[in-house]
């Protein structure tokens, strides 16, 4: 189904020859699973599109070891030279205060205390060639298979990481009547946790956003205090 969508949708988008791949899902070719009970889900905005210096073209792409994303456990980024400073899993690790050895250790262990993480667009879209996502590919993307699958996990907490996400949510209820009129990432950022729907909105936690990371910690010390 989820392929089908975004078949569909590249049918229609021509331009985007090259630029989408919509049959390539790294999530089902890292095996993707998520807790019996998800207390966070996280929604970050898409998979990446490079392994190295190579743009990922096939699902065995997604299995290499210089493939950044976030559900491949044999990737290796090293030790992480300090806060906001690695990708997306070894920041997020940090934040959560998680410490295994390893990649698969870390991910073992954001299981096993209830998180999942997903992307608001699921298949490959190369923004090395496209730079920023479509406004319709988010709707697409959060209409016909965003809401399903926050229902399905059904997580007591939500956490946008970043303003994809955060486009994705306002497109879908609860969270679009919740978000209604709220401003950027970095405004809605600052009014914390939201009760109904329980959701937080927080800067994607990468070095380009290393001016917010007093915002994004606090964010993160807030969610550690709610699931522990």
């Amino acid at each position: 189904m989820m392929r089908e969508v975004y078949r569909r949708y590249f049918a229609a988008r021509p331009d985007l020859f090259g630029v989408l791949l919509p049959d390539l899902l790294p999530h089902e070719v890292c095996g993707a699973a998520p807790p019996g009970r998800v207390k966070v889900l996280f929604l970050a905005e898409s998979p990446p599109w490079v392994a190295g210096r190579h743009e990922v073209a096939v699902a065995a792409d997604c299995r290499r070891p210089d493939y950044p994303y976030f559900w491949n456990d044999r990737y290796e980024a090293g030790a992480l030279r300090g806060p906001l400073a690695g990708g997306l899993a070894e920041n997020l690790f940090y934040l959560l205060g998680l410490d295994g050895e390893s990649r698969r250790e870390n991910l073992a262990l954001f299981i096993e205390d209830g998180f999942f993480l997903v992307d608001t667009v699921k298949c490959i879209f190369r923004k090395n060639r496209k730079g920023v996502i479509p406004v319709d590919l988010v709707r697409l993307s959060a209409r016909e298979i965003l809401e399903a699958e926050i229902a399905a996990l059904a997580p007591e907490y939500v956490v946008a990481l970043g303003g994809t996400a955060l486009s994705g949510l306002r497109m879908i209820e609860p969270y679009a009547t919740a978000l209604a009129g709220a401003g950027t990432i970095i405004e809605v950022s600052r009014e914390g946790l939201l009760e109904k729907p329980r959701l937080l909105c927080l800067p994607y936690p990468g070095w380009r956003n290393r001016q917010h990371q007093d915002l994004i910690e606090s964010g993160f010390s807030t969610l550690r205090d709610l699931v522990a």
